[in-house]
């Protein structure tokens, strides 16, 4: 009997930093590698559903793909061998392997600590691709932005040149970057982590008060109940003067759960949403890729599979995680002066002294450069990206993010 297997999806890493900005948006035919710098690592949750579906995973240079065991057909269709009759998800780390990664990746400097970056194909994100991410904001007046902030404005995708703390109507071109639209991983993308247990104390409980704490998953199934008593010798919350003794802490243990995202209900009524996260599986995790496999969940564009009279059927799909490349101002400082004439210096060139100059504005880091810049006398050399400067103002807003090239 001949095993056959097919493709049911192919989960792809983009980044501008390797493949610039080319329109339309798409990953070249061949020279594409990034698995030095991100990687897809299947949870070992996500492993034993991909056994028991008879799924396999593979990495490539640019992701990774799903290959479903399927059965012969004479027609189009292709079934998988195991039919897929309920709920799962599916969860993958997403590692980062490059220690420069921050310099050369649009987002923020300083990561969170209590926070991770959470991708899923629920996103219902649609664009020129299926990406996993959430929708860019729209440009919105009377806005703060910070610098290299992401915005979709008239279908296009725009990008803060500075920090602005308020916004006219109309975006300032002098302000903003305009790209080809796209969506990319902005802070949106983040999430609280959650350990393996917390406390939460409730405001007020009266002896004999009874609460329910429940999880609930990604297909909103609960994995996660507690039902507890607040104790006869529990101080009352009547009084105003008992305020502070009526608070009663519940501690919940959340050892059981698998990796992924959550909502946590207290009496029906949702208090919090995070993803839980034990660092110690994967210390190096940035993400975290959660696939679920539920028809009623699903936006239609995304789903892999069609159930059809007891079987399910494969409909192949592209997932795509797109990250932007860092735009820094590219400032060249000489050892001796430079003696350069400012009726010769291109226009994207600020003379800052005798000593040095910078472009106006940020310029995105890549790889491999399109074109050199030139100081009006010769071609500048490229930044390295083992090091980025950034500026803050008082308020400690990044005002600018300079790449330093020395001149010798």
């Amino acid at each position: 009997m001949k095993i056959l297997y097919k493709k049911i999806l192919a989960l792809e890493l983009w980044h501008d930093y390797y493949l610039g900005q080319p329109t339309p948006p798409q990953l070249p035919e061949i020279g594409y590698d990034i698995s030095d710098v991100l990687a897809l690592v299947p949870t070992p949750e996500c492993l034993q559903v991909l056994q028991n579906l008879r799924w396999v995973f593979r990495p490539h240079p640019h992701g990774g793909s799903l290959f479903a065991r399927v059965d012969e057909t004479t027609t189009e269709d292709f079934q998988t061998t195991i039919p897929v009759d309920r709920p799962y998800q599916l969860t993958f780390w997403l590692v980062v392997r490059d220690r420069n990664f921050a310099n050369f990746t649009n987002l923020p400097l300083i990561p969170s600590r209590n926070q991770i970056y959470y991708f899923s194909n629920l996103s219902g994100n649609q664009g020129h691709a299926l990406f996993l991410t959430q929708p860019l904001p729209n440009y919105t007046a009377n806005t703060e932005y910070d610098l290299g902030q992401l915005v979709n404005y008239n279908n296009s995708t725009l990008e803060a040149l500075r920090y602005q703390g308020s916004t006219p109507v109309i975006p300032d071109q002098n302000d903003w970057e305009t790209l080809p639209n796209s969506q990319y991983v902005s802070v949106l993308d983040r999430l609280p982590i959650q350990g393996f247990s917390r406390t939460h104390t409730v405001a007020s409980a009266n002896p004999g008060d009874t609460f329910r704490f429940t999880l609930v998953n990604v297909n909103g199934v609960e994995t996660f109940a507690l039902d507890f008593t607040v104790p006869k010798k529990h101080t009352g919350g009547e009084a105003i003067a008992q305020a502070l003794t009526s608070q009663f802490a519940v501690n919940l243990n959340f050892s059981e759960q698998i990796p992924g995202r959550y909502q946590l209900f207290l009496d029906g009524i949702q208090i919090d949403e995070f993803i839980f996260f034990d660092p110690a599986a994967n210390s190096n995790a940035f993400g975290i890729v959660e696939i679920v496999l539920n028809h009623d969940l699903v936006p239609a564009d995304f789903k892999l599979l069609e159930s059809s009279f007891g079987e399910t059927l494969i409909r192949p799909r592209t997932y795509v995680i797109r990250f932007k490349n860092r735009a820094t101002r590219w400032r060249y400082k000489h050892e001796k002066p430079h003696n350069l004439k400012l009726e010769n210096v291109p226009d994207y060139l600020d003379l800052i002294n005798k000593m040095s100059y910078a472009t106006k504005k940020p310029v995105g880091l890549l790889h491999k450069p399109e074109q050199l810049l030139n100081n009006g006398e010769i071609n500048l050399p490229v930044p390295n990206v083992s090091m980025i400067k950034p500026e803050t103002n008082a308020e400690q807003q990044v005002t600018a993010i300079f790449s330093d090239v020395y001149m010798f």
